[in-house]
């Protein structure tokens, strides 16, 4: 796992790694109100066979990037991690687990080796307190975790489970409480392949934003509105495809992350084209699911680049952090932007700065 503090310029300030001799990563970082910070992420163990067993690691740094304490967390089977949330008692892990749980049918518990999704609740000084499964007997993989605004937490992630009028893979969007318990639990999708990628909890609700089609030619990019009744039909759903001004006919693209920009707008972070065509992409969407005419960003040369995710400061500056491959290296890319605002003194809108 590595942990890197740049400042505003970008050269970096400190950078820490943690983890063993096998492969580790980080998913996630989150900042806590003294500066300090927690990051979770998956640890390969040393001490199994082939193939080495994964569990849940998570580290927490001091604002300078002293380690305070690291931890893992794991058991039969593998356990990762996708995202981390503050509660008022400690941290809900989302991550994956691919233990048996029974009773294993269609509906109900999960066959061994097959991906729930699994919420760990751990203190404020790591202790672990709960870890609860949740899936359908079949694949089930956690996206994101966030606060909502009724004291709870809501889930996305993406299911294998169909309801009538939906196919393949689809949304798996759960309610639960400060311990991981679910509360409610509902399926979004139709005839086609989502895949969830992230999301943001409104004051009316929540802005789910996925990737539609498994088909690596043509996918396109879905956001979709729903109240605060997860049960209730959605205020909308809107299909966006990007173009790319180097690649006008590659028509495909992808989404990794979503984060408020204005008042009402947002901005996406993910990927134009596919494979070794793929660019880093960053546009902004108005409150209603339309992108807004002009303002996208796609940097990318020869190799892959993809954005992981975004974040928008007060000052209007956009920073979205991916990573750029090629042959066989890959390094992590920060990208900092913001697009033109309409002034007196520049009436005209002009390209991005």
């Amino acid at each position: 796992m590595g942990m890197i503090k740049t400042g505003w310029d970008s050269n970096v300030i400190w950078s820490v790694s943690a983890g063993g001799k096998n492969s580790d990563l980080g998913s996630k970082v989150y900042q806590l109100t003294d500066g300090s910070l927690i990051c979770a992420g998956t640890f390969t163990d040393t001490i199994t066979g082939s193939p080495k067993q994964k569990e849940i690691l998570v580290v927490k740094l001091s604002s300078s990037g002293s380690v305070v304490w690291k931890k893992t967390y794991g058991g039969a089977g593998n356990q990762t991690a996708q995202d981390i949330v503050k509660t008022s008692d400690g941290f809900i892990i989302l991550g994956s687990t691919d233990i048996e749980r029974q009773p294993v049918s269609d509906s109900t518990g999960n066959e061994a080796g097959k991906p729930d999704i699994l919420l760990l609740k751990i203190t404020e000084t790591g202790d672990s307190v709960n870890s609860v499964p949740h899936g359908l007997g079949k694949n089930d993989i956690g996206a994101a975790i966030k606060p909502d605004n009724t004291g709870k937490y809501v889930v996305l992630g993406t299911t294998e489970r169909s309801l009538s009028g939906q196919a393949k893979n689809n949304l798996f969007l759960i309610r639960v409480n400060s311990l991981g318990d679910a509360i409610e639990q509902n399926f979004i999708g139709g005839m086609d392949d989502e895949v969830a990628a992230d999301m943001e909890v409104l004051t009316d609700g929540y802005l789910l934003a996925y990737t539609v089609g498994k088909d690596m030619a043509n996918q396109k990019i879905q956001v979709t509105k729903l109240k605060n009744d997860i049960y209730a039909q959605p205020y909308f759903s809107n299909s966006i495809t990007i173009t790319d001004p180097v690649n006008p006919d590659i028509s495909s693209c992808g989404v990794n992350s979503v984060s408020r920009y204005n008042t009402d707008s947002f901005v996406l972070a993910g990927y134009s084209g596919t494979g070794s065509t793929s660019r880093m992409m960053v546009f902004e969407m108005d409150g209603n699911g339309n992108p807004v005419a002009g303002n996208q960003v796609i940097k990318g040369s020869t190799g892959i680049q993809v954005a992981y995710d975004v974040v928008a400061g007060d000052d209007g500056y956009i920073i979205a952090v991916g990573k750029n491959s090629y042959d066989i290296n890959s390094m992590i890319t920060l990208l900092k932007f913001r697009f033109w605002v309409k002034t007196s003194v520049n009436p005209e809108k002009s390209p991005n700065q």
